[in-house]
Order: structure tokens, then C-alpha cells, then sequence
């Protein structure tokens, strides 16, 4: 692709399977966009699939090397490929001879393309003889697999997208697909849009985003489905709705399912469920007739210790009333990854084999053994998800081998995971990115991914699409199937696997189809490029595909007829008891995937959710003294999180949520909710119960602590205003070395010139500080910490006993002349007493030299030359603000000041101060002699860090801390300017001030507030000359790119400097219009997208964030739809549709229109009670 060129891929997230256009021009630039052509999407993507580019573009810990450690003990060393896989293959080798060959196995993952998987899937069954092949598919699909194998006879939904357009109900249970399956819903929204007549029912104890379409909402008791699914069939049989007729041609098994049903009467079911006998009639009438429906569903029927009967006893519901087949109708399972079911078809499971066949079959594994050239496969089936680690816990399973997937985070029972990958022998992990789970591996493989590697994978609806690599891999990263065919070499096996290309691989896979009921025999890569995505079954080259299966009524089972199964309502979760009476259950938020691998790349979509939180009812929040935001710690008998409380009508009382996605990613495992899940399975399906386990949930309350801080300025002050605004009630104790209350010293020029008065500079009087029951201990002077008595010592040698030290010192002057000094003249701005003496000196006739031409430099001479006095600023450099500003804002700076009579001296560094009582002159390094009045040094600060370098604390230039403002004592804390964080220092007061938020948030218990280090935004005060930087100005990097606008005339110049799609750096000179919004975006790291075309264009060209993101796609917030929303609401022409068309929210994926709906009913709510009714 040297030139210009587009290629043809698929989303790599969920089960849709949208199509995507990825161009790379001659630059080498990528651009990407949803594929017009694609039959799923229709150039539609959601808030993921738009930003994949973003996690491409970051490469910043992207495994490009093979790694081994030979010792647990030390980390990991780069290796190549061939001492990596022949170790790997010795170690299996070995484990198998000692231990037998069901002493490995293999892990995967449902993002695997079909090729991947087949050439893994032979390896395991039919190099290494053992069927440990299991995937985390098992932890989404494979209740709905069982639930069609055990009904309809065979793995496959029989419907298709395409039914969507002539559905007249849709009845969505367990699934939330305004969130997760977005494009999907939009067809959806539309199908209803068309016709008044459609309804929606949807079946889920949260009210999610989905609700707000949904015509009905049946929110009933986590593991009653199946009570409500028998509900709904005793309720089609008694209002005549079941298709005798249908079932009689067939169906086997009505007079069993009868009898299972009948005892759900409307007013029984709706007591088991906890609903409204009306709502499960009306649910029922949309169902009968001549009404076609669709069933929807995913993981919150899936996931469950009664999977399988949930999902038969659902596809019942088509199969009495003979809606499948047909358009329009069926049961249709939404596939939560975009290849499970591509791996499925390859039997890429512990308990499948290959082209649908069973490995209980002889004939079947005898046909399998043939294709693959070995002797035979083995029958006993493998060890599924939970099975599989649990046997490497119990050390059945000494080597395990994953690919592409994130186990330590994902499986339920996490700290059973984590113990079982610490005692096995071998651990290899292949994979993008660094993960929870690579940090245990003892190889790791650094594997292509998405846009790096070509093959296929199947969607939700049997649908194959061809994804096309457009760039390499980085460093030595390889393609998954070329992984594994070079280990299958190590292993003595090569020539099965000799494979030229995925294409070779897949025409290898669909011959093992031919015959099958998914018989892929008439596809290849060649076909799918030249026709685009099939659906199976497509036995010939000419076959055009199948939409709809079971079209004449015949089924895939021995006699052709579909199976009604009638099992008992029952429900097998863990009982909840009066320590646990909770039900929790956990799921996936909108602009999130699985463990955040990718995801957590991209700011734009961390933004929406930015830490975990648990939704519990206010009834269950009130009755356990908890508030909005509050710290709460959720427990079952594995374990605990600690979040932050979302309180919300939004779920059922007695049941409480927790996003799946954080792991260890902010606060070792504090926020990974599978510490506390289930790992009870459904016994056919093996699939974990991770929608329900008993727990309880606690408001988290420390104990009060004796809190000291040493210091008083902006750091000191902004923790106690978090703190006391937090709630927290510890003691706190103020020690200051000056005789002053708290103040702001940045503002000490302005104090000088007269334009702010003392108490504008105060923070807190000592009265102030008394009703927030601080107690402020000024002029106190603390020179020493004593920490194995946890007590600071002042200078009268008192003693001051702490629990928790917080060392906000700031800095001091940076000296840089190291001559004799006059006795008096001489000064350093850092005190109140330092601007009085230098008013003192200020004046009309005086000349004062200002050393430093920095920020707090600058402001002095300014507030000098406002009091009439002749300034000379000395700068040792070539520029002013050469840590803030570039060159040529620099240069526009100094002639500024320079024509108010400010004169500036560029390379001008003292080399005698003349005056022995009073300084007169200064004598410059070049011989000059400069006469003055007084000289103030500005020349930079250093952090005061003597107190704990003295108590031998980790100092580099400043306190070294952690994220959480911890030093390497973990009682003491250091936040401000002595604070020193990844080698960064807050050197502004907004970013003290922010440091010691996060303190409060750690101290409060949330561990998950996703701080990125201190973020220095500089504004300089001078009246007259707006002028702002912030970030890194720095354009010379690689990768980096300026953006400038320059108008001479008008004294303006402005400068954005861009890496990777997001803004970095920005100075602004002469107009500083929108600076705020600019160095938000540099803070947060938010990706630029289509934002990037209007830098600097037309002034503020970015549209602020207002409130809380809503649509991560054009980057609204929720104050700007609410704003809208007033305004036409008052001109009385309010309506999702305008809404979205003046914020521009909802109008590209759709996924946050949900949300823009209730943020529109709210703001009706409260306003007058004639406005118009919302349409869509």
C-alpha cells in the first residue's frame, strides 16, 4: 500500500459484525470509516468501532517482542522467536511425558479470527491429543449453544438481520443492546419508527439504556426466567395463541412442556418473578396472533446456573406458536464477540469438534483424524473455562497456554485465577498488549492484531466477513495462526502445518465443513473479496447463501423435528442469606470492552464511566446509611471490591450492578468485580453464573485519623476544603512556618502593584479554619519527622503525634548567584514579608532589577513598573518563559514589554551585586554595569524536600509519590510543589489544588480515580498582554505536528502542537480565547478526531465538554442537550430528533440517544406542564 489505498475489515468488538473501510493515503496516513457497502452496518458504527484507529495508532506498550523468564523471581527478557517456542515446546513436551497429555492446555478467546482457531484447535486435538482447548467463549455462548443444540438440533440462529425490518415485536431478555449491540438496536429503533404498530418488551432487572424504547418493561428477579418463560406459554395456551398445527408437524415434546407450564398461572409467575400479572398478559397478547416476534437475547440469560434452561425454554416460546422460519420471526442469540461462533464452527471448544461434529461420535472424530493426517482424536471431553483453572489450582493442569484473552480479570473467582497461574509450571501468554495476565506468564508472544493480520470470522447472524490486513505488525509481532504453525514445528509437526497463507488455512477449514449442516465448502478468502460476506450454510462456489434456516420446518435433529424441553423451574444460584442478601449482578457499559484492553486506550471513551461503581436502590442504599458517591465495599464469600456508590431507581431493590471491565488497571484488584462473582456453572453448559451472587454492600468508614499537614499554602488549603467537603470528619492540624493564615502566593505581584488587597490572597482566616475544625498552628517551624514514633518535632522541640502525615512544603527560591550579597536590597519573592519590602523599595525614581524572566518574573516586573518604577528584567537565556512559550511567542512577549518601558535583557546573568549596606548596581557577566535600586531573584523554584530527605523518604528532585501521593512511608504523604510523581512537579496552583483532591478521594477509600500526574496550565497575569501555554510545546519529537495561525498586525500568535491524534501542547499570545478548553484537552488526552480539522480556525474553534460526557462520538456533554432542550422547549419544539440535530448528540452511532431522551424528559419535568410530547 505504498500508494493510496482502501481495504475491506470487520469491527473487531462485538458480535454485529460491522463492516469497515480503513484508507491509507500516500503518506501513510490511516482514515477510517463504516463500510456503505457492508450489508450489516450499512456505514453505521458505534462509539468503539469509530475510535479503533486510536488503539492502532497506540503503540506505546505494545508487546513487539518474544519474552521468557526462566524464574519467576525476575522479569521477563527479550527473546527471539525460535528460543521462545523451543522452550515452550520442550516444557510441553516434558509436562505431558510426566504427567500425561491432559496435563496442558490451551485458552482463547472469541476475537480470534476462524483461521487462528482452526490451526490451534488441530494442534490441541490433534498434535497434543488432549481436547483442553476452551476458550472464553465458554463465558458468553455456550449456554445459547446447548439451549439450539438441545432444541433445534444444531449450533446457529436460524434468523437473520434482515428480519429486524419485518418484526412486529421484538421481546429482548438478558441483553442491553442499546449499549452492546448498538448498530444492531439503531435497525431496530428504525423498524419501530416505521410502523406505530411494533412493540418491544424488554426483560431485565435494570432499567438500562434500552428501556427507553421499549414499549414494556418487565423488570423482574434475577433467575426467574425460566417461571416467566412458562408463564408466557400458559398464557399463549389459554388465549388460543399456540400453533397446534405447527407443533404437530414438527415439534416432539408438547405434552411434557404442557405439563411444565401449567402450574404458571398470571398471578403465580408474577409472584415467583416479582411483576405485574397485567404487564405478563400484555407481553403474552404481543406475542400471539399473527404478530411476527423475535427473540433477543445475550448474557443475561447466558450467564447462568440455569443457562440452558433459560435459553430452551425461550426458543419454546417460537417454536408453540410457530414463529421461526419464517420472516420476520425466531430465536435469535446476539454473539457478545465478533468470532465465537466463526469458532465454534471450527469445534474450538473443550467439548466441540470440528464442523459441528460430536466428540462423542466415533464416526465424526475418525472423519476429523482423516482430514487432519493423525491417527485419531481423542473422545474424553476437555476442561472447560472455570474447570481448566480450577485444575491448574488443584495442579491437574501443569501448563497452560492463553491467546488473546485476559483470564486474571475476566473469570469469575479472580483470586482462585490468580493463585492457579502462580502454581503452574508453565504459563505462556500471546497477545497485543501487556495484561493482568501476561504480568504471570513465564512466555510471552507478541501477536498482530486487528488491522495487522488478514482472515475471517462469522457474526451473530452466520454471516462471514473477510477482515484485510493494512499495516505490519510492529517489531517481531506475528499473525496468531503463524504463532501457533511455528510452535506446532518445535513440536516435531510441521509439515501439517505448513500453511502459505490465512487463505491456505481457511480452505483447509471449510473442507472439513462439506456435508455439515453449516457446510462452507463453496467459500474461500477469494470469494469474499470478490462478493462480499456469505452466510452459511453455502455448500457450492455458486450458492448464494442461506438467510433463514428451518424455512421448511426441518430441523437438524435424528428425526428432523424440533425438541421441546420442559425442565424444572429451579433455581441453582447461591442462596442469599441474612450476612448476603443481595443479589448481584454485573454486565458491560456502553463505550467499554471485556477487561479494556483496547478500550482503555482511548480517553474519548473513557470519559463516559472513568472509574468502577455499583448501582444499588435507594430502599437498599438508605437502609445501609449510604449516599450518592459514597465508597462502598461489595462482598460474597470470595471476596470484596471497594467502589464508589451509584445510587439509581434504575435497578430492582434487592439487587445491585458492578461493571465487568476494571481489573487491576487502577488499584490492584479493588475494582475487578469477578473477586466477588460466581463460579457456579450450569451443568450442561458449563457457562458460569456470573449474573448472580449473594452479597452484601457496606458504606466504607475508616476510623477517624489524626491528620497533620506541614505547610500552608494552595496544596494545604485545597486538601482541606476536599476534605471537609468529602464528609470526612479526621482531625486535622496546620502547621505553617509563616505568621500568616493560608494564602495564595502566586497573587504576591498583585499584592505589590495594589491591585488585590491582602484578604483577596487570603485562603482561610485562622476563624475560617476553626468552623471547619481545623486547627492552624502558625509561625510554627517543623524541623524534623521522627517515624517509627509517627510524631514531627517543631523548632521549640515539641512534639506532634500523626496517623497520617501530609508534607505540602512547596518550594523556595532557586539561587543561582553564588556571590557576596549586600546586607540589604536584595530580596526573593516567596513570603508576605518579602512583596512588602519590595513595595517598600517600589516607586517612581527607583530602578529595581528583576532576575528571572518566568512567569512569577515577569508578574513582578509588571506590578514594579504599575507602581511607577524603572524595571530591567535580566534573562540568562534567549527567551522569556522558556519552559512555557516557543520562540516566536517569546520574541512577540518581550517586544511587548519592552514597549510599556519594561526593558529586558536577554543573555544577562549577574556576575557581582556592588553595595556593601545596599545593593547600587549589579555587574553583569559581559562587563556591564547595571545601577539599581534593589534586585529580586525569580529565577525558579526548588521543592522543599530537606524534612524528608532528613527522614531518609525516597527524594529525587522532589518527594518521590505514588499515584496516590504516597512516599515510600505509607503514613506519610506529600502533595504540591515537593511532590514529585513519574519525575513531574505541580507547578501551578490549580494542579496543587488537583493533587490534593485525588489525596482526599485515596483517604475517602476510592482507589480509582484515574489520575494522570500533575497538569501545569500556565497563564501569565499581565494587564495588557493575554498570553497562556500548557502541555509540551515541543514540536521536534517524532510524530509530532504544529499547528500555527500568525497575524503580525494583530499581535497574535497561536500554536497547537499534535502526536497521535491529540493535542499535546498549545501556546496562545494576543488572544487566548479558548485556552481553557485546549488544555482540557491536552489534560484529559481526548483524541482530536474530526476536532483536529479545526485548530486555531476562527478563534475558539473547540466546542467545550459541558457536564458530563454523553455522546463520546461528538464529544457532548449532558449541560449542553440539557441547555438545548430548555430552549426549545420553550419555543415549544422539542423532540429527540431536534435535540440531537442542534447538539449534534445521537447523530452518529445512536448509542447515547437513550440517555439524550432522559436528559430531555428530565428537563420537561421541571418546566411547564403544556409542552409538547417527545418524538423520535
Amino acid at each position: 500500500m505504498s500508494h493510496s489505498a482502501t481495504i475491506k475489515t470487520v469491527c473487531c468488538y462485538c458480535g454485529v459484525g460491522c463492516g469497515i473501510e480503513v484508507t491509507r493515503d500516500a503518506r501513510g496516513h490511516l482514515s477510517l470509516e463504516g463500510d456503505k457497502s457492508h450489508p450489516v452496518n450499512e456505514g453505521k458504527l458505534c462509539s468503539k468501532g469509530r475510535a479503533l484507529l486510536h488503539v492502532v495508532a497506540s503503540k506505546t506498550d505494545r508487546l513487539t517482542h518474544p519474552l521468557v523468564r526462566l524464574d519467576r523471581s525476575h522479569a521477563p527478557r527479550r527473546a527471539s522467536w525460535d528460543n521462545a517456542l523451543s522452550h515452550a515446546a520442550r516444557e510441553f513436551k516434558r509436562i505431558q511425558a510426566t504427567y500425561g497429555n491432559d496435563a496442558v492446555a490451551f485458552y482463547g478467546s472469541g476475537q480470534l479470527l476462524t483461521e487462528e482457531y482452526y490451526v490451534v484447535n488441530k494442534l490441541v486435538k490433534g498434535v497434543l491429543q488432549t481436547n483442553n482447548f476452551d476458550t472464553n467463549s465458554r463465558m458468553c455462548m455456550s449456554s445459547a449453544v446447548m439451549g439450539y443444540k438441545q432444541t433445534l438440533g444444531v449450533d446457529g440462529p436460524p434468523a437473520a438481520y434482515a428480519d429486524i425490518e419485518s418484526c412486529d415485536t421484538f421481546l429482548v431478555t438478558g441483553a442491553n443492546p442499546a449499549w452492546c449491540h448498538p448498530i444492531i438496536w439503531r435497525r431496530v429503533e428504525a423498524r419501530k419508527a416505521a410502523d406505530r404498530d411494533v412493540r418491544i418488551i424488554l426483560i431485565d432487572p435494570r432499567a438500562t439504556a434500552s428501556v427507553a424504547a421499549a414499549d414494556l418493561h418487565l423488570q423482574l428477579i434475577p433467575g426467574t426466567d425460566v417461571a416467566l418463560h412458562y408463564g408466557l406459554a400458559r398464557r399463549l395456551w389459554e388465549t388460543g395463541a399456540v400453533d397446534h398445527a405447527y407443533i404437530a408437524a414438527h415439534v416432539d415434546g408438547w405434552a411434557a412442556f404442557q405439563e411444565a407450564f401449567m402450574p404458571f398461572t398470571l398471578e403465580h409467575t408474577a409472584e415467583v418473578c416479582g411483576l405485574n400479572p397485567a404487564d405478563i398478559a400484555l407481553a403474552a397478547e404481543w406475542l400471539a396472533g399473527n404478530r411476527r416476534f423475535l427473540s433477543l437475547w445475550t448474557m443475561g440469560l447466558n450467564q447462568s446456573a440455569m443457562g440452558v434452561d433459560k435459553n430452551t425454554t425461550l426458543i419454546a416460546l417460537s417454536l408453540i406458536t410457530g414463529k421461526i422460519g419464517k420472516p420476520g420471526c425466531g430465536p435469535f442469540s446476539l454473539t457478545g464477540q465478533p468470532n465465537a461462533m466463526g469458532g465454534r464452527e471450527v469445534g474450538g471448544m473443550a467439548t466441540l469438534a470440528s464442523g459441528h461434529r460430536d466428540l462423542g461420535n466415533a464416526q465424526h472424530r475418525a472423519e476429523i483424524a482423516a482430514h487432519w493426517g493423525v491417527a485419531s482424536v481423542p473422545d474424553k471431553p476437555g476442561l472447560t473455562a472455570v474447570e481448566l483453572f480450577k485444575a491448574i489450582h488443584d495442579g491437574r493442569v501443569k501448563a497452560v497456554w492463553i491467546l488473546g484473552t485476559n483470564p486474571v480479570e475476566s473469570l469469575p473467582d479472580a483470586n482462585l485465577v490468580d493463585e492457579a497461574l502462580k502454581r503452574a509450571e508453565l504459563v505462556v501468554v500471546q497477545d497485543c498488549y501487556p495484561t493482568a495476565t501476561t504480568a504471570m506468564a513465564d512466555i510471552i508472544l507478541p501477536a498482530a492484531t486487528w488491522l495487522e493480520k488478514s482472515g475471517t470470522m462469522t457474526n451473530s447472524e452466520r454471516r462471514i466477513s473477510l477482515l484485510n490486513a493494512a499495516i505490519a505488525p510492529p517489531g517481531d509481532a506475528l499473525p496468531d495462526y503463524e504463532i501457533i504453525c511455528r510452535f506446532a514445528a518445535h513440536l516435531g509437526a510441521g509439515a501439517a502445518f505448513k500453511y502459505a497463507s490465512a487463505a491456505e488455512v481457511y480452505a483447509d477449514h471449510v473442507a472439513l465443513t462439506a456435508g455439515r449442516d453449516l457446510d462452507m465448502a463453496g467459500l474461500s478468502h477469494a470469494r469474499l473479496a470478490a462478493d462480499g460476506p456469505q452466510q452459511w450454510p453455502i455448500p457450492t462456489a455458486d450458492h448464494p447463501g442461506t438467510q433463514r434456516l428451518y424455512t421448511d420446518g426441518r430441523f437438524n435433529t435424528a428425526n428432523q423435528r424440533a425438541q421441546l424441553k420442559a425442565p424444572p423451574f429451579a433455581n441453582r444460584s447461591e442462596a442469599l442469606t441474612p450476612l448476603r442478601p443481595l443479589i448481584l449482578t454485573t454486565g458491560r457499559l456502553r463505550d467499554q470492552w471485556h477487561t479494556m484492553t483496547k478500550t482503555g486506550r482511548v480517553a474519548k471513551l473513557n470519559a463516559h464511566a472513568d472509574q468502577p461503581f455499583c448501582e444499588i436502590h435507594p430502599h437498599d442504599a438508605q437502609a445501609r446509611g449510604i449516599r450518592q458517591d459514597d465508597v462502598v465495599v461489595v462482598a460474597s464469600e470470595r471476596g470484596e471490591v471497594q467502589v464508589r456508590a451509584e445510587v439509581t431507581t434504575s435497578i430492582r431493590v434487592g439487587v445491585v450492578f458492578l461493571p465487568m471491565h476494571w481489573g487491576k488497571q487502577l488499584a490492584g484488584d479493588r475494582g475487578r468485580a469477578n473477586n466477588v462473582t460466581s463460579p457456579r456453572l450450569d451443568p450442561v453448559s458449563k457457562e458460569p453464573d456470573l449474573k448472580f451472587a449473594a452479597v452484601q454492600v457496606a458504606r466504607y468508614a475508616p476510623a477517624p485519623r489524626r491528620i497533620v499537614i506541614i505547610g500552608g499554602g494552595a496544596a494545604a488549603f485545597g486538601f482541606i476544603e476536599a476534605h471537609r467537603a468529602a464528609g470526612l470528619a479526621d482531625p486535622i492540624t496546620v502547621f505553617g512556618d509563616e505568621p500568616q493564615p493560608l494564602y495564595n502566593r502566586v497573587l504576591l505581584p498583585h499584592y505589590i502593584s495594589g491591585a488585590s488587597p491582602w484578604s483577596d490572597l487570603v485562603k482561610a482566616t485562622a476563624e475560617e479554619l476553626d468552623e471547619r475544625h481545623v486547627s492552624f498552628r502558625p509561625g510554627v517551624r517543623i524541623t524534623a519527622i521522627d517515624r517509627p514514633a509517627m510524631q514531627i518535632v517543631d523548632d521549640a522541640g515539641n512534639r506532634h503525634p500523626y496517623e497520617v502525615l501530609i508534607l505540602a512544603t512547596g518550594s523556595r527560591a532557586a539561587k543561582h548567584y553564588q556571590g557576596p550579597m549586600p546586607k540589604a536590597g536584595v530580596h526573593f519573592l516567596r513570603k508576605r514579608t518579602d512583596a512588602e519590602a519590595i513595595r517598600h523599595l517600589a516607586g517612581p525614581g527607583r530602578r529595581i532589577i528583576v532576575v528571572g524572566g518566568g512567569i512569577l518574573g515577569l508578574e513582578l516586573a509588571d506590578a514594579l513598573h504599575h507602581l511607577g518604577t524603572s524595571v530591567t528584567v535580566l534573562q540568562r537565556s534567549e527567551q522569556l518563559m522558556g519552559r512555557q512559550l516557543d520562540r516566536q511567542s517569546a520574541k512577540m512577549l518581550a517586544e511587548a514589554l519592552v514597549d510599556r518601558g519594561i526593558a529586558v535583557r536577554f543573555r544577562g546573568e549577574i556576575d557581582e551585586l556592588q553595595g556593601k549596606e545596599h545593593v547600587t548596581g549589579a555587574k553583569l557577566k559581559d562587563g556591564k554595569i547595571l545601577p539599581c535600586d534593589a534586585v529580586v531573584f525569580a529565577t525558579g523554584t526548588a521543592p522543599n524536600a530537606e524534612l524528608a530527605r532528613s527522614a531518609l523518604l525516597d527524594c529525587s528532585t522532589g518527594i518521590v509519590v505514588d499515584r496516590h501521593f504516597r512516599t515510600t512511608d505509607p503514613h506519610i504523604f506529600a502533595i504540591g510543589e515537593v511532590a514529585e510523581w513519574n519525575g513531574k512537579v505541580a507547578g501551578t496552583t490549580a494542579a496543587a489544588e488537583a493533587e490534593a483532591r485525588e489525596l482526599v478521594e485515596f483517604l475517602r477509600g476510592n482507589l480509582h480515580t484515574p489520575y494522570r500526574g500533575p497538569f501545569n496550565a500556565n497563564i501569565l497575569k499581565v494587564n495588557g498582554v493575554p498570553c497562556a501555554s500548557a502541555g509540551d510545546t515541543d514540536d521536534d519529537q517524532p510524530g509530532t505536528q504544529s499547528v500555527t495561525y500568525h497575524d503580525p498586525f494583530a499581535r497574535t500568535y497561536q500554536r497547537a502542537v499534535v502526536r497521535d491524534d491529540r493535542l499535546i501542547g498549545i501556546v496562545m499570545y494576543g488572544d487566548t480565547a479558548g485556552f481553557a478548553e485546549y488544555a482540557k484537552l491536552i489534560d484529559n488526552g481526548t483524541e482530536l478526531d474530526d476536532r483536529r480539522a479545526t485548530l486555531l480556525r476562527g478563534g475558539n474553534a473547540v466546542a467545550p465538554i459541558e457536564g458530563k460526557l454523553v455522546c463520546s462520538c461528538n464529544s457532548v456533554g449532558e449541560d449542553t442537550i440539557a441547555r438545548n432542550a430548555r430552549e426549545q422547549s420553550a419555543a415549544g419544539t422539542c423532540s429527540l430528533t431536534s435535540v440531537c440535530a442542534a447538539t449534534r448528540a445521537g447523530t452518529s452511532c445512536g448509542s447515547c440517544r437513550p440517555e439524550v431522551n432522559k436528559l430531555i424528559a428530565q428537563t420537561q419535568t421541571h418546566s411547564s406542564a403544556n409542552l409538547p410530547a417527545l418524538a423520535g
